[in-house]
């Protein structure tokens, strides 16, 4: 394998093995020398070193030169020999001719680069030891085009014993590699497989992987524990989401929905925004964006750009102290009090920004950056003189104001809005400018302070004179004209203060938006709600009918809810929020919060506080699994059990489930449990706070409560506690103290004080490592109930068992996993589908000739330089996967291309035929259970539902590109494959290669038909690594075969096959006949050697007993008998054999084939015909026939014909359903039971010498077969076969 170019020293590790002028290949001494020796030499270099390869090339400018220039790789030396024959072809004869030795060198390594560039094996970025990992983690792990993120030196813990080595940690993968005195020890694990990822709490710093199936891995000997912890958490963490995501969408199939990044709540693309670093850089750079817009709450498309680490502030008695950040479009400060003070500014709201010389606090010297906002608010920040960073900050500041203004600029010039600048028509919308408003201009008040809610209309829950509404009013005023307000409030100490004591209804929802973020969100996205308003009311969207269940159940006891405008209002908020976020959807508390916030704030706000809330407060709260939900269940039991052990051991020796009361206080913030009044104090904590007061609220309910709870013996004992509390929470909480202020203590303000007092160990970072700690098992058991979920909704299994499917599922899934979302057919989510890249992947994963075609395709060369960079740009990952499938596409005869085809056309059934493969897993509605008329609809396609043959003309129509298979599309086809009868193997075949005429295959399907054949056979060869069966030829008798079925096919006089005479070209070789028995549906095994077909579906389709060497000399329509079965036995045989026996025609030979007899055959069944013609209807049996025959023979015959008739009609017929039946069952003996009837002496005798050829050994049935054939006049042979084209047929094959 070519790597980057980079210099490289020689080394006594190195041994020459092909020297030339200027290049030369070596081999690293390990590989020749002595077991001691190479065992000790191994260990040196794996610890001093990653793991370097056996074999590398070099140039160097003379043989004397002392510096070398790496050029390629290799593990094997066939690998590294056609790097080396690829170079003497085409490198070394141009640099022969060079003269000047620095022209040499740069002719190689521009070539060699553009090659590795081509090939997209490495980072060009990466430095010299980066590189070099790379190279060996791909050598050594063997794993496709995998990128490297980073690698760390570790020793594995195993039963007492270190294995010191590597530890690489790629984007999908964790991989180790040691080598220890012999002792080799590797190990590579799918990110997606860890379930638990934790710091060892043993001696030493130690990192502890639990795997999925509870292989438990200790690492230790880390010189960067943290690090490496930090960075493998990321990694998961991203992996994680993407797991979900598909899970998600395993069980939630609704309409197609937005790809946006911003609406998903998740993203699939683990890298940063950084051009031109490392990976590791990216995802070190996407966890400092994550951390960083959490903690101010900034959209998702924020990006730190540079940070001052000392900077301060001065308030009227207070200086802070802090770090002052620059993202994309904020400028934030936090003190490192993090409740001392919080700034976030909008770029679009600075008019102006100066940079100083001052002094700080003690007097010395420093910069002093003064920003000014738009309503002449000015905060100063005050850094040190020597700080490099201030200069850099300041750069890019000024870079950033610099793209503002130019963005306006054209904005205006090209007499277009952006409304994200429009600073007075927001401020407008918010409630803190209209009382500020109000108090400068008290002459023109009207006393209504607040923006358009339902609370303006309906009233605010509670008492004003209770709540003190009027001087909670009078503090914000005061706090806001000190501070500014809305958009460039400054958050300080008091901020915080006031809102733990209660919010005013007037100020509640804009500072509820403010803590929460929405507010940024709203201003960068003007017109957006009222878009989705608009789109709802053209067409509403798939949740629609499921949201207006809900409505009447939202808040019932307000006012506003009983009436039509509160309803219509949260009907268009939750229908625009579906539509946003189609991924997510809807889901049924949502209602419940969105109610509740709808009485302090605008329709918009609210629509982007639920935004918030469901990407980045709850994430997964409201998702199809719950997941979210389900993880902070997770934790809180863990909470409860650190905190108060006693009472979850009563809950434990009770079977009390905490979840059954607390996962409603989660999804509804409490409003479901708490009287509103109480429900809304809860909610402003949440907001200020963030999910951690949901937890500290509900520890403090079960401390509170916890005498009553320990005698509680059951659930229900368990929820009356808890409702008993609920409705004493406006109680005193001190009815007996004799103070007065005590007794105005409620038990709410109780609940409050023991939630921040008692529990002041749960953190924000806290709850956060918690989750990262909890997430691996929940994702696991949500993707495992996704997919039990999953398949138990599979419709038709196609004779697959419950083992077989859950295989093929994980195999589907992680083809999905890793290739990433496509766009799906309508009607149906996009990340359940694959598309024509996916499905040879997955092919690749089930089948063993495409594994050997990409083997092959990997030994031809390391740079499969027939694709150019350019067609793969933007498609797929650059890898030998992808580069086959770009060039085999183009192919029209491509196996793949066609399956995938095939595959698309089919339309599962709507409601389950099939039972598992597993005897006597027959499910209920099976068709077997269902009337002739259920199962007559159950084939009929429903209402606007397009039928097979439709999807079959779409599928062959198509761009290949545009479609897309869904799992049990895969299955249904798959499983005509493997676990079907030989006519259906052979039917499907033919339906893929059949494009150009439906119904019939032409010579040149025939052709490409061939190729598959032998493609199947080479790659089972191969793969199995032996000569098949050892009752089936090997290769070079399928090429014969091959040879043989096209000299048939081509000599047909009509050009092309139809389906029977196709299955009887194939069944006249019995090779061919073993093909389609045996090694195509063998072929289809995974990647661990399990076979896919069902061993208890599997289905004799030879005849062992009956060579087929020996057929021609039974009659020709008592094999195609054999060969057809029941299916086809009345239409085109069994009439034509008792037609000419009745006839006397009964003779050995082969069927007549021609246009006119084929016509002659369309009678749908033997039932359709005339007892007193039925010698006058098939294969060429004419009236003059029947004349020849004498009045005698026809009175005979007739009756002959009418008892074989009767039975053929009254013979049990295949089942309704299409379950894969033996077609050979009985039937050698119903056809020797009807010639045994026949009365005439010749055919009798003729059917005697049929049955004692069928069973003779080969070589007699040879010799009778030659005879048949020589006896037979040329007018009845099958096909006109000239020799001549034998041997120009068979090298085409081979060529």
């Amino acid at each position: 394998m070519f790597v980057l170019p980079a210099p490289t020293e020689p080394s006594a590790f190195w041994s020459d093995v092909k020297p030339t002028e200027n290049f030369v290949l070596q081999q690293s001494i390990t590989t020749g020398a002595g077991a001691f020796v190479k065992n000790v030499l191994a260990t040196i270099q794996n610890v001093l070193e990653t793991k370097p390869p056996p074999y590398r090339i070099a140039y160097r400018h003379s043989a004397s030169s002392t510096g070398y220039i790496l050029l390629a790789a290799g593990e094997t030396k066939e690998e590294i020999d056609a790097d080396w024959r690829w170079l003497s072809e085409n490198i070394m004869p141009v640099v022969q001719e060079l003269d000047d030795p620095t022209e040499r060198s740069n002719f190689v390594v521009t070539k060699i680069r553009f090659l590795v560039s081509i090939e997209g094996n490495q980072d060009s970025s990466a430095d010299r030891q980066m590189r070099a990992a790379a190279t060996t983690f791909r050598q050594t792990f063997d794993i496709g085009n995998e990128s490297l993120v980073t690698y760390y030196s570790c020793a594995l813990q195993k039963n007492f014993m270190l294995h010191q080595g590597w530890l690489y940690l790629s984007e999908n993968y964790f991989c180790f590699y040691s080598f220890m005195f012999g002792l080799e020890k590797k190990i590579v694990l799918q990110l997606r497989d860890i379930k638990d990822l934790a710091k060892g709490r043993s001696i030493g710093d130690t990192i502890e992987v639990v795997t999925k199936d509870g292989t438990k891995y200790v690492f230790s000997n880390m010189f960067r524990r943290d690090e490496t912890f930090d960075m493998l958490s990321q990694l998961t963490a991203n992996t994680m989401k993407r797991v979900l995501l598909n899970s998600e969408y395993a069980t939630a199939q609704h309409q197609p929905h937005s790809r946006a990044a911003a609406n998903a709540g998740l993203s699939a693309d683990p890298r940063g925004l950084r051009s031109g670093a490392s990976l590791a850089e990216q995802i070190a750079q996407q966890r400092r964006d994550e951390e960083f817009r959490g903690e101010f709450g900034l959209p998702r498309g924020e990006s730190l750009l540079s940070v001052i680490e000392t900077a301060s502030t001065a308030a009227p008695s207070v200086v802070y102290v802090g770090k002052l950040y620059l993202s994309t479009s904020f400028v934030c400060y936090m003190s490192r009090d993090y409740r001392g003070c919080r700034i976030t500014l909008p770029l679009a709201a600075i008019r102006r920004i100066e940079r100083l010389n001052g002094r700080d606090s003690h007097g010395a010297q420093c910069y002093e950056l003064t920003i000014t906002v738009w309503h002449q608010m000015g905060v100063s920040f005050k850094v040190p003189l020597d700080s490099r960073e201030c200069n850099r900050w300041c750069d890019a500041l000024r870079g950033q104001l610099k793209a503002m203004v130019e963005e306006q600029r054209l904005a205006r010039t090209n007499h277009t809005a952006l409304a994200r600048y429009s600073l007075k028509a927001f401020c407008r919308t918010c409630a803190s400018e209209q009382l500020l408003l109000q108090e400068e201009d008290r002459s023109g008040s009207t006393g209504d302070t607040i923006v358009d809610c339902l609370g303006k209309v309906f009233g605010f829950p509670g008492d004003p004179k209770v709540l003190k509404e009027r001087p909670k009013r009078r503090y914000w005023i005061t706090y806001m004209r000190e501070n500014g307000r809305n958009l460039t409030l400054v958050r300080r100490a008091e901020f915080d203060r006031l809102i733990r004591v209660g919010l005013p209804s007037c100020m509640r929802g804009e500072v509820w938006e403010l803590c929460s973020g929405a507010m940024y969100l709203r201003f960068q996205n003007r017109g957006v709600y009222e878009k989705h308003i608009d789109d709802y009311l053209a067409r509403p969207g798939p949740y629609a009918e499921e949201i207006e269940k809900d409505l009447n159940r939202s808040l019932p006891e307000y006012a506003g809810y009983q009436a039509a405008e509160g309803i219509a209002a949260l009907r268009r908020v939750l229908n625009a929020y579906s539509l946003r976020d189609a991924e997510l959807g809807y889901c049924q508390a949502m209602n419940i919060v969105a109610s509740a916030m709808l009485i302090y704030m605008t329709e918009e706000q609210v629509f982007w506080t639920l935004s918030v809330m469901c990407d980045r407060l709850v994430p997964g709260y409201y998702s199809p699994s719950m997941y979210g939900a389900s993880l902070d269940q997770s934790i809180f039991q863990s909470l409860v059990e650190e905190t108060m052990p006693v009472l979850a051991a009563s809950f434990r020796k009770n079977d009390i489930q905490l979840s059954i009361a607390c996962l409603p206080w989660f999804l509804t913030l409490y409003v479901n449990s708490m009287p509103l009044v109480f429900a809304l104090r809860v909610m402003d904590c949440f907001f200020l706070e963030g999910p951690k007061i949901l937890f500290q609220v509900g520890l403090a309910i079960l401390k509170i409560n916890g005498g009553a709870l320990l005698e509680a013996g059951d659930d229900g004992t368990f929820l009356f506690v808890l409702k008993e509390y609920y409705m004493a929470l406006g109680e005193s909480a001190y009815p007996d103290a004799k103070n007065l202020r005590a007794r105005q203590v409620t038990k709410f303000h109780e609940l409050l004080y023991v939630a921040y007092s008692d529990f002041p160990g749960i953190t924000h970072s806290r709850i956060e490592e918690l989750r990262r700690s909890h997430q691996l098992r929940i994702v696991h058991s949500v993707e495992e109930f996704s997919k039990r979920t999953f398949l138990r909704s599979i419709i038709d299994p196609s004779g697959f068992t419950k083992e077989q499917l859950s295989l093929l599922y994980e195999r589907y899934y992680s083809v999905l996993f890793y290739t990433g979302a496509t766009e799906g057919a309508a009607g149906e989510s996009e990340r359940i589908r694959l598309d024509v890249h996916g499905f040879a992947r997955f092919m690749y994963e089930i089948s063993s000739w495409m594994r050997v075609q990409m083997k092959e395709a990997r030994e031809r060369t390391q740079s499969h330089r027939g694709v150019s960079a350019k067609q793969l740009q933007g498609k797929r990952p650059v890898d030998d996967i992808a580069r086959e499938i770009a060039a085999s596409l183009p192919n029209p005869g491509w196996l793949i291309a066609l399956l995938f085809r095939y595959t698309s056309s089919v339309v599962p059934p709507k409601r389950r035929t099939h039972v598992y493969g597993a005897e006597g897993e027959r499910t209920a509605d099976s068709a077997d259970s269902a009337s002739p008329t259920e199962a007559k609809e159950e084939r009929t396609p429903a209402s606007g539902v397009a039928s097979p043959s439709d999807a079959q003309e779409g599928a062959r129509g198509a761009p290949i590109e545009e479609l897309r298979v869904s799992f049990q599309q895969c299955v249904v086809a798959l499983g005509r494959i493997v676990n079907t009868d030989l006519l259906t193997r052979m039917d499907v075949f033919f339906d893929m290669y059949a494009v150009s005429e439906p119904g019939t295959i032409t010579r040149q399907e025939m052709f490409q038909l061939s190729e598959a054949i032998l493609y199947i056979g080479h790659g089972e060869d191969i793969e199995t690594g032996s000569r098949w069966a050892a009752d089936i030829t090997n290769e070079e008798q399928l090429l014969r075969s091959v040879s043989e079925l096209l000299r048939r096919s081509v000599s047909y006089e009509t050009g092309a096959l139809p389906r029977n005479m196709f299955r009887v070209v194939v069944l006249e070789d019995e090779v061919l006949e073993r093909f389609f028995a045996t090694m195509v549906p063998t072929s289809f095994r995974f990647t661990d050697g399990v076979e896919l077909a069902n061993p208890r579906r599997a289905i004799s389709t030879h005849l062992p007993s009956t060579p087929l060497t020996a057929r021609s000399q039974m009659s020709a329509r008592v094999a195609q008998t054999i060969a057809l079965g029941s299916r086809f036995v009345d239409r085109h045989v069994l009439a034509p054999l008792v037609r000419s026996a009745a006839a006397g025609d009964l003779q050995a030979g082969g069927l007549l084939v021609s246009e006119e007899i084929e016509q002659r055959t369309q009678l749908s069944n033997l039932a359709d015909i005339e007892p007193g013609a039925a010698g006058k209807v098939m294969l060429g049996y004419s009236s003059e026939d029947s004349s020849a025959a004498g009045g005698d023979q026809d009175g005979e015959n007739g009756g002959q014909l009418e008892k074989a008739r009767a039975e053929w009609v009254n013979a049990p017929q295949e089942p309704l359903t299409n379950m894969p039946q033996d077609p050979y069952e009985n039937l050698l003996d119903e056809v020797d039971q009807l010639l045994g009837e026949i009365k005439d002496d010749d055919d009798a005798g003729k059917a005697a010498s049929i049955k004692t050829a069928s069973n003779g050994n080969d070589s007699s049935a040879t010799n009778m077969e030659q005879t048949a054939l020589a006896a037979r006049p040329s007018k009845e042979m099958d096909f006109q076969i000239d020799d001549d084209d034998d041997d120009d047929l068979a090298h085409l094959l081979k060529d």
